[in-house]
């Protein structure tokens, strides 16, 4: 019950940002995911969400198509441990979700990969801005 009650608490928090996410900005074409350091913006597949420095910075690492290594990340974004980095990165999953990725950890390194549910966070989307514009 409590892995249920978790997972309805991420929707949840998940369809309140996304009334916070630029819709028209897109990362290139043939990327999963890009980061604008000048507006401090990570880009994905269903649009875009502001994060802050370190965090950024550590997204910017894992935006390149490989996997790349705790250390690495760590390093990137300056973290004292790695306990720190699994809490931010954590605390970020929500957003990363309603823009359509997620972070796949393995032994061979941590990457940014397409969120599985992604096609019912969109329709979920585009069904709350059809019911806005009726009314």
């Amino acid at each position: 019950m409590a892995k249920a009650a978790d997972a309805a608490r991420l929707a949840a928090e998940v369809n309140r940002i996304c009334s916070e996410i630029r819709l028209g900005v897109k990362p290139p074409a043939g990327r999963l995911a890009a980061v604008n350091m000048a507006d401090m913006l990570l880009l994905g597949p269903l649009g875009a969400v502001g994060c802050g420095g370190a965090l950024l910075r550590t997204l910017h690492v894992l935006a390149a198509r490989r996997r790349h290594p705790v250390p690495c990340l760590m390093a990137a974004g300056r973290w004292q441990d790695e306990a720190a980095l699994r809490a931010a990165l954590e605390a970020f999953r929500p957003r990363l979700m309603a823009i359509g990725l997620r972070i796949c950890r393995r032994k061979a390194g941590w990457r940014l990969a397409k969120n599985r549910e992604s096609k019912k966070i969109s329709e979920t989307r585009k069904n709350a801005n059809r019911q806005s514009a009726l009314a």
